[in-house]
């Protein structure tokens, strides 16, 4: 009889390749967030790109443009935040003036809910990608490998989503709403940060917020209150700060009092703002991973 000692190795079957890295660009408006996306598909990576703020394609075909990309590797879908009716605007403009502030966080449940499907709609897009440019659908992200990148464009666009499904056209939230919202965008976050073995971007805003644990006031994502903020970048490989000096565009992985992390990029500023870089280390893994040890 074989001893717990004496077993067998179970054999598997390795995984194809290891996943694509995740990536969280962080940085204010005009630093060159989006239009470095198209990087991906410079780097032979077919990229599919999930926007939520308004007009965000035309950053996306100006960039392709400009470095000559070639279009049918870009699929792009646009997820309008909430844009209410005339009479759902009207129904919060009488709760806010017919009842005070205390009475309106205490109202039990969201208002006007069926006008702001907006999350819905972006977890549909995410469980069968329908592009807008060229009208076809190429399934569930999740089942997508290392040869395409999702980017999620951008996380004020979740932020707005998250709420909005939780309170509708309520003017304001108590403390459990917040809970609730918060939930949510970190479960959608956790979920592409875990399962996706393709390439995954989100791109995000800053906020100055008070770091509990070092002290002092710190640069971090956007994220919906200041309690989430400081768990969102464990998840990702890659914290990455965008920034614009002058006509100059770069990343920076070393910058002082922001909440940054490094993996596939060196800790240095001045950094190309070019995704190929992630890749590159990814080929460097994979082979690194299929190596075999010498006898």
């Amino acid at each position: 009889m074989t001893s717990a000692t004496e077993r067998t190795p179970i054999e598997t079957q390795p995984q194809a390749s290891i996943p694509g890295s995740s990536t969280l660009l962080i940085g204010p408006a005009g630093t060159g967030k989006t239009t470095a996306i198209p990087t991906f598909i410079a780097a032979g990576i077919e990229t599919f790109v999930l926007i939520t703020d308004p007009r965000g394609e035309e950053s996306l075909i100006d960039a392709m443009e400009l470095h000559n990309l070639p279009m049918d590797k870009l699929h792009w879908h646009y997820v309008a935040q909430a844009s209410p009716s005339w009479a759902t605007l009207q129904t919060m403009a009488t709760t806010i003036t017919s009842l005070s502030y205390k009475a309106v966080t205490e109202i039990k449940s969201g208002l006007n809910k069926q006008d702001y499907q907006q999350f819905f709609n972006m977890l549909a897009v995410c469980a069968n990608f329908k592009c807008q440019r060229d009208g076809k659908e190429y399934g569930a992200i999740d089942s997508w490998g290392p040869n395409r990148a999702f980017a999620f464009d951008s996380m004020s666009g979740l932020n707005t989503m998250s709420m909005d499904m939780t309170i509708g056209s309520k003017p304001a939230a108590h403390q459990g709403e917040w809970g609730i919202a918060m939930n949510a965008e970190e479960r959608f976050i956790k979920k592409c940060c875990s399962d996706l073995r393709c390439y995954f971007l989100l791109t995000a805003h800053l906020q100055r917020l008070v770091d509990e644990l070092a002290g002092g006031m710190t640069l971090m994502v956007d994220a919906l209150g200041t309690k989430l903020a400081p768990k969102i970048p464990k998840d990702f490989s890659d914290v990455v700060l965008a920034v614009k000096a002058g006509i100059e565009f770069t990343w920076s992985t070393a910058a002082i009092n922001v909440d940054l992390k490094n993996r596939a990029l060196p800790i240095a500023d001045k950094l190309k703002p070019d995704f190929g870089q992630m890749v590159d280390k990814w080929k460097q893994r994979t082979a690194a991973a299929q190596t075999q040890g010498k006898e």
